[in-house]
């Protein structure tokens, strides 16, 4: 089997109504699901600031929009930022797009902010296929965060993955992985 082509891009209005239906997939700050509030979002800031913001995951044949990925701050005194990514319909998970997506998004972020000196994800331990992509993508697990998942009343364990500028010029170089 092929890797399907996909590509990312800047978040467009005709990409809102499918967002809406994923209440943090552009803002992991706030449920983002009301199309007044999304077109005022977009309006606004386009989703893309200095320290948070997302973008489009598509197909690159079709142009069909299959998810998202986003940043933000990690922490005030990280050197960084988090990530997360989603692709939308279940039938298309599993299918090779995810991962070239958070491996452009991964370099696009290091090649437009030089301040950045990591990139992590928080992957709940019982997402198998989303660690899997993460090592895929050249992030190293650095540990397990208690109660760090996104339930509320109970929250599961968390794996944290980084990836830091030195490890993404080291693997450009050499073109670990791909």
């Amino acid at each position: 089997m092929s890797t399907p082509t996909v590509a990312i891009r800047r978040i467009c209005a005709q990409d809102l109504n499918q967002i809406g239906r994923f209440a943090f997939t552009v803002s992991i700050t706030e449920p983002l699901t009301e199309a007044d509030r999304l077109g005022q979002a977009l309006e606004n800031t386009g989703f893309w600031q200095e320290e948070a913001g997302a973008v489009a995951i598509v197909e690159t044949a079709s142009g069909r929009l299959l998810g998202t990925a986003q940043f933000y701050r990690s922490g005030p005194c990280i050197h960084g930022l988090e990530l997360g990514y989603i692709i939308h319909d279940p039938s298309d998970r599993g299918r090779g797009y995810a991962a070239p997506a958070v491996a452009m998004f991964a370099d696009l972020l290091f090649e437009q902010r030089p301040g950045v000196h990591r990139l992590q994800l928080m992957i709940e331990v019982w997402n198998t296929a989303s660690w899997r992509l993460a090592e895929r993508c050249g992030f190293v697990r650095e540990g397990l965060v208690r109660s760090s998942g996104f339930g509320e009343s109970d929250p599961g364990d968390s794996f944290l993955y980084a990836r830091t500028r030195k490890d993404w010029r080291e693997q450009r170089q050499t073109k670990v992985g791909g």
